[in-house]
Parts: structure tokens; C-alpha cells; sequence
């Protein structure tokens, strides 16, 4: 079956898996539909037609990906359990318990329904991972079934068409493309964007269709030239023209800000081979026929996708001296290429297997299982609310990839924005946690650089060193992110049990619940002091003798930030003052004013604190201060500069600092700036 063809009888199904599986397993399929067939009569579709139609059409989707006969059972009844009375245990008996499991796995929770669209997408989303992790067919069927729902799109209300269409494109086609999936992907975000942008496509459509002879007549010759020059090195190749999906032409002209007649890649050509070694033979040819573009060849057999994608690609200058793409791969790399995962199971079935389809029967799947367990799981992260699996997930899933390496020459994967701390907690956990700078290309970098394709990392780690909160806004990667929340929860476990403890043992304090009831009853009230970032009511995130819903002030004489040792005084009438332990005023107040123990905890607002830097007055000395506090994603609330006239500097920034280690990485980026010779934070 081709793109965008549905079938309506099932004797269509039947033939096909007859044809490729053999009559016993096209039995147990018929099986399968038999049982859907009858559970889900009287049932219609919006179009009108027989509910059947549906399942019979995701099988036939999962057939062509060339799935199994138990993955295409599953697709027949993946609305059985959930739309009629037949139930998992009905299922478990008549079919067995893994396409029992299969079925589960895209089935919607009931519980949720009660809560909104979006938590209800999320939650489903993130079962449907859990169990892709225990088996990648479940996230196959779960596309199959989205595809021939976006093919019968028209039938729903247009706010639901474009509910749908928009879930398409954000999600389920960029999840496709991951499993490598590319003929489903296509399909489903050509299909979103007819939804979404119907001119636009139709537009795009009339004027690919008008030039297709043109193109068409171009390749032939092409085709003609490479034949002739390949013959002559003895490599067997077909040479087919690649079509260009609407979706990537739209795209392509609104992020590159291209006209239709600017998009060149329209013209493609894709040389399939026999082995590994005639893809380089036949880049070579092409390269000595035609110029190649700088810039535009990239080695995806030696340094594979994570979808386990392989593909030599190139731009030249054609006979007309315009771009034109090239694919290069073998037989079994387009096989990859078109089904991605799903081969393994193509290739399961296969009776005249080579040499490469062995290993990759005996691999795809295992391969694609250890590059992608890792990200399923970061997904699976309990801490993290539905909006915020939703952020995690679309990030991973829209993110392009860089390839970098090792000490050693290995290749590591990343996707692009990844920095040196993502590298270090993909190399090991530990490695993360203790890394304290990075060499990229053997210079000295630090963890927030990004890296680029081609980068070679080295994490420097010292055992001393921990992370810090504003690590978590360093990561891009949601692996990473995990694993320093996983951290900082021990961290904060840890630290309420000593709270816990200490407040049992500070009895000469008199802490008891009556105190902290009266410190409750305290409303501390914005004050209005000469300086407007003095003293003002803010949540701070401290907790207070093991209570974290106590009023606190941070003390404007210090201005303590999180990751300052902290003191605490009780005040009458204004809540729990909260100083830096070294702070002048606070060791005074030892003398005549209580304490109480208080505590960093979670995340506050961020606090101001003003800095000061001294500097030669050279050209541009300003601006590269100011470019240096931006580049650690600090806010600047105000700055001012003054001269002097032994040709120095003064500059003042006040800033909005989330922790200690934040404002340390500021300091130390302006020491580095040449000129300046003096950088801290003003003390009051």
C-alpha cells in the first residue's frame, strides 16, 4: 500500500498478510478480526462507515511497516478493550498475554478522564512510553492508529481537526522520525499541515506537481550520466528520484525565509547499493562528476542517528550549476531508513537473508533499545507534573543532533544545545556531579558551552566539587535534568532530617509550636525604604525550625542568597529576620535577640544583590562586562558606570541571583575579562 490509501475490504488485509507471513500466521490474524469484527458491530465512525474500517486500516498500516503477525493481532483489537465489553482477561485467554499487553499499552487510562485535555494527553502519553520501554511495538501501533485518523481528519468538528493536526506535528510525527519511522512521519505531517495550513499546502502541491515533469526529465538524465560512470567501476546501484514532502518544503521556507523557487532540494536523487563499501565508491563518482557543496556532506553510516538511521549525504552543483541532494546507502540502511524499528521485524520474517540483514535481525531492535532506554526513562521522571513531562518530552523529541567525541575518539550522541554538563552526565553520573569545568577541542570552557558537531570533550572533574541549583538551568537534556533532581531531592531529604534533629536538640531555644504559631500570625508588608530592592516581602524558600510556611525577611544590611551559611532572629512583629552568619549586625544581635534554626530549601524568587567592578577605562570594556553577566542568563535590574581620571573604571550592577554559585561564575567571568582588575559584591 502506498501513502494516503486506505482499504475498505478486508479480503485486501487478508491477501497481503497471507502474501508476506505465510497462511497459518495470516490465519491467526484473520482470527483477530474476526473478534473485532463482531465486538464492534453497530459501531460507526463519524465518516458513516462500519467502525471496523479502522482497526482493519491500522493493521494494514502495521503490515506494510512489515510488523508480525501478533503486532498487527493487536492493532485488529486495540479499541476492544476500551470501547466495547471485551476485556483485557477476554484477551490474555483468546490471544495471549503479550498482545494483551500490546493493547494496554495504547489504551487510554479511564481514571483521568476527569481532568483536563491537556493532563489527560500527558498522563496517556507517558503510560504509552512506559510500556514502548517493555516493548517499541506498542508506540507502533499507537502511530498506526494515529495515521489513519489524520487520514479521516475531515470528519471531525474543524476545532478538533486542528487540536489533532497541531498534537501531530509537536508529538507523534517527531516521535515517528525518532523510531525512524520516516514513511509514517511524513505522512502524518503532511497530512497535519493540509489541516492546519490548507492553502498553503494546496499551494505547495500545485506548484510540485507543475515542475514534476521538469524534475522528472532532469533525474533521467542524471540517472543516465551515473549509470555509465558506475558501470564502469563495477558497482551494481538503482538510482531512484527522491520526492520532497510538502510539510519539509513549507518548513524549509518559513525557518530559512525561502521562496518556493529558492528551495533546491525539490531535485534529489538517492543511489541505493549492494554493501557498505560501493556507498563511498559511489560518493566518490559523484564528487568527481559534479562539485560538491561545502558544508553539505554528512556521514551517517560512520556516525549513525539514535533512530539507527545510516545515509551518506551530499550537495553538488549539478550539470545546470544548481543544488542538488544526494542520498547514498545500501539496501538494508533503506530499509532502516523507511520503517526504522519496525525492519527488525520485516527482517525477522525474511527467509533469504544477507549477511548485514542477519546482524541486523539479530540487533536493530537491541541497538534502538540501548540508545533510546536512556531518554524513555528520563521521561518517566515521577517528579515531574504533566506540563513539565510535556516541556521535556517535546524538547528531546524536536531537538536536531550534534556528534561529539571522546578523549578516546568515540563518538557520543547529543542533541544540538546540549552543553558541556549534558556531555558529562551522559559519560556517568558521577562524572556530573563532580565535574567542574570542561576542555572542548583542549581549551578550557566552562559547563554552560554549548557544543557543536565535531567537538572533542574532556570533563574536568574534581572529588570536592557539588552541583548547584543553577546546574538546572545549565542542562538542556532531560537526562541530565533528572539526574541533578534526583540529587538535590536526597540533598533536601537528607537535610530535613538534620533540621528535624537539631530543633529537637535546640531546647535552650524554646522553640515550641506555639512559637512558630506566633511567628505564623505575623503579615510582613512590602516596606518603602530609599532603595526599592531593599528588605521587600518575597517567597525566599527557607524553611524555618523544619517549617517552610513561616514569614521570613532577608536582612538588607547582608542580603544573604542561597548557599550562604544563614542565621536566623526572632522579631516581634516582623516574622524570622534571616541574616548571613558572618554578617556584622547578626553577630551583634547574638548578644540580645533569640534565634531560631533556618534553612535553605526549595527554590525561591531570586534575590537582588549588587556587585561591583573595577576596570581599566578601555574601548568596549563596558559592554563586555555586560555581555559576560548575560551570558549566565542573569537578570541585570540596573548597571551605571563612572570614569575617573586615572583613566579607571567603576561599574555597578544590581542583579537577580538564584544561589551562591551564580553569582560566583559572574564574578569569575569578569576577572577573566582582560582590564578588569577588581570584581565582588558590595557588602552594606
Amino acid at each position: 500500500m502506498g501513502l494516503y490509501q486506505d482499504i475498505k475490504d478486508k479480503q485486501e488485509l487478508f491477501d497481503a498478510v497471507h502474501k508476506r507471513l505465510g497462511p497459518e500466521k495470516a490465519s491467526f490474524i484473520e482470527k483477530a478480526y474476526n473478534i473485532a469484527d463482531k465486538m464492534h458491530e453497530g459501531q460507526k465512525r463519524l465518516s458513516g462507515e462500519p467502525y471496523i474500517i479502522h482497526p482493519m486500516n491500522v493493521a494494514s498500516v502495521l503490515d506494510e511497516l512489515g510488523l508480525d503477525e501478533r503486532a498487527i493481532a493487536a492493532g485488529l483489537l486495540h479499541d476492544v478493550v476500551e470501547d466495547t465489553s471485551y476485556s483485557k482477561e477476554d484477551m490474555a485467554r483468546e490471544f495471549g498475554d503479550d498482545i494483551a499487553a500490546l493493547v494496554e499499552g495504547v489504551t487510554k487510562i479511564s481514571e483521568i478522564k476527569s481532568q483536563s485535555k491537556e493532563t489527560e494527553a500527558a498522563e496517556n502519553i507517558r503510560k504509552m512510553l512506559l510500556a514502548t520501554i517493555k516493548d517499541v511495538r506498542v508506540m507502533l501501533i499507537k502511530l498506526a492508529d494515529k495515521t489513519h485518523n489524520v487520514r479521516t481528519l475531515k470528519f471531525q468538528p474543524e476545532e478538533k481537526q486542528k487540536r489533532i493536526a497541531k498534537e501531530v506535528l509537536s508529538l507523534y510525527a517527531p516521535i515517528a522520525g525518532r523510531l525512524g519511522v520516516y514513511k509514517v512521519k511524513f505522512e502524518l505531517e503532511d497530512l497535519a499541515f493540509q489541516s492546519l495550513h490548507p492553502e498553503e499546502y494546496q499551494e505547495i502541491k500545485k506548484r510540485v506537481s507543475a515542475k514534476k515533469s521538469e524534475r522528472d526529465e532532469y533525474i533521467e538524465k542524471i540517472k543516465i550520466i551515473l549509470k555509465q560512470r558506475l558501470a564502469e567501476i563495477s558497482i551494481d546501484a538503482r538510482l531512484d528520484g527522491r520526492a520532497k514532502h510538502f510539510y519539509s518544503i513549507y518548513r524549509k521556507m518559513v525557518t530559512k525565509e525561502k521562496s518556493f523557487s529558492e528551495i533546491f532540494d525539490l531535485r534529489a536523487l538517492r543511489i541505493i547499493t549492494n554493501e557498505i563499501k560501493d556507498c563511498y565508491g559511489v560518493l566518490g563518482i559523484v564528487h568527481t562528476l559534479w562539485t560538491p557543496i561545502p558544508g553539505r556532506f554528512k556521514d551517517y553510516i560512520a556516525t549513525p542517528k539514535t533512530n539507527l538511521y545510516q545515509s551518506l549525504h551530499t550537495t553538488v552543483f549539478g550539470p545546470d550549476g544548481r543544488p542538488m541532494e544526494v542520498q547514498i546507502r545500501t539496501k538494508d540502511m533503506n530499509a532502516i531508513a523507511e520503517n526504522g524499528v519496525a525492519a527488525h521485524w520485516a527482517y525477522k520474517e525474511s527467509t533469504n537473508l544477507s549477511k548485514t540483514s542477519v546482524i541486523l535481525q539479530n540487533g536493530v531492535e537491541n541497538a534502538f533499545r540501548m540508545k533510546w532506554l536512556e531518554i524513555l526513562k528520563s521521561w518517566q521522571d515521577p517528579s515531574l507534573d504533566s506540563k513539565e513531562f510535556m516541556e521535556e518530552l517535546q524538547y528531546d523529541l524536536h531537538e536536531d543532533e550534534v556528534f561529539v567525541f571522546t578523549p578516546k575518539g568515540e563518538i557520543i550522541e547529543m542533541p544540538k544545545g546540549a552543553t558541556v554538563l549534558d556531555y558529562a552526565f551522559r559519560i556517568h553520573t558521577d562524572v556530573g556531579l563532580h565535574a567542574r569545568g570542561g576542555k572542548v577541542n583542549g581549551r578550557m570552557v566552562t559547563l554552560r558551552t554549548e557544543l557543536k558537531s565535531g567537538d572533542q570533550v574532556e570533563i574536568i572533574t574534581e572529588k570536592s566539587s557539588k552541583p548547584s541549583p543553577i546546574w538546572l538551568r545549565i542542562v538542556k537534556t532531560s537526562g541530565a535534568r533528572q539526574k541533578l533532581r534526583a540529587y538535590f531531592r536526597k540533598l533536601q531529604e537528607d537535610s530535613q532530617r538534620e533540621t528535624i534533629g537539631s530543633v529537637l536538640e535546640a531546647s535552650t531555644h524554646a522553640i515550641d509550636e506555639n512559637t512558630i504559631k506566633e511567628i505564623k500570625k505575623v503579615k510582613i508588608k512590602k516596606t518603602h525604604k530609599a532603595h526599592p530592592h531593599q528588605e521587600e516581602s518575597k517567597e525566599f524558600g527557607i524553611s524555618v525550625a523544619g517549617w517552610n510556611d513561616v514569614p521570613v525577611r532577608v536582612a538588607s544590611c547582608c542580603k544573604p542568597i542561597p548557599g550562604d551559611e544563614i542565621i536566623g532572629f526572632i522579631t516581634r512583629g516582623r516574622g524570622v529576620s534571616v541574616h548571613k552568619k558572618d554578617c556584622t549586625t547578626a553577630t551583634k544581635q547574638l548578644e540580645w535577640m533569640k534565634t531560631i534554626p533556618v534553612r535553605w530549601e526549595g527554590p525561591g524568587e531570586p534575590i537582588p544583590i549588587q556587585i561591583e567592578v573595577r576596570a581599566k577605562d578601555v574601548q568596549g570594556i563596558y559592554l563586555s562586562m555586560v555581555e559576560s553577566i548575560s551570558s549566565t542568563e542573569t537578570n541585570i535590574l540596573e548597571a551605571g558606570a563612572s570614569s575617573h581620571p586615572n583613566g579607571t573604571l567603576t561599574a555597578k550592577f544590581m542583579l537577580e541571583v538564584d544561589h551562591l554559585d551564580q553569582l560566583k561564575e559572574i564574578l569569575e567571568n569578569l576577572r577573566m575579562i582582560q582590564g578588569v582588575v577588581f570584581a565582588e559584591r558590595v557588602k552594606k
